[in-house]
């Protein structure tokens, strides 16, 4: 069992609160070259620094394998004044196995049903080949107007960002 609240859950994964001691993992990520890719950023701040933020996010959620009770990464929607745009961390061991399709849908499934929230985005980079077949998987299709135009966080090249939309039963 977990001493956290559970959002939601299917039979391999749960949606829990995020703990405060979850910063230390939620910023040791941010060091990872595959992170920093995939949301073309690179974190600069001091752990007391990011530990000082708040979240600002409309939902935010740790990843927790049912098994071990691990955590494993999180899924964040952007603010409430922000476009709703759902995305998603999984801690570098963790990568690959499935985990991030299972924790999307669940986290897809929450937001649109329990948030009531009826659009959902989702960026992906031309080049992320992987998280691009992941969005399609959860039911995301290419959205070209949400497309967001950027500077390469390393080279600061023009680059596109391309959006996937998620639209919620439709009344």
């Amino acid at each position: 069992m977990t001493d956290r609240v559970v959002f939601t859950a299917d039979d391999i994964l749960r949606l829990v609160e995020y703990q405060k001691c979850d910063d230390l993992a939620l910023y040791e990520n941010w060091f990872d070259s595959d992170t920093q890719r995939g949301f073309n950023f690179v974190l600069k701040e001091t752990f007391e620094e990011f530990s000082k933020n708040e979240i600002k996010q409309r939902f935010l959620a740790m990843i927790q394998l049912i098994e071990t009770n691990e955590i494993i990464g999180s899924v964040g929607i952007s603010p409430l004044e922000t476009t709703p745009d759902l995305a998603i961390w999984i801690f570098k061991p963790f990568r690959k196995k499935g985990y991030g399709t299972s924790a999307f849908v669940l986290a897809t499934k929450y937001a649109i049903d329990v948030l009531k929230i009826a659009e959902l985005h989702a960026g992906a980079y031309p080049d992320n080949i992987g998280s691009q077949k992941m969005l399609r998987k959860c039911g995301y299709i290419t959205f070209p107007e949400g497309n967001l135009r950027e500077k390469h966080y390393l080279t600061r090249e023009d680059i596109v960002q391309l959006d996937y939309i998620y639209k919620g039963a439709q009344e």
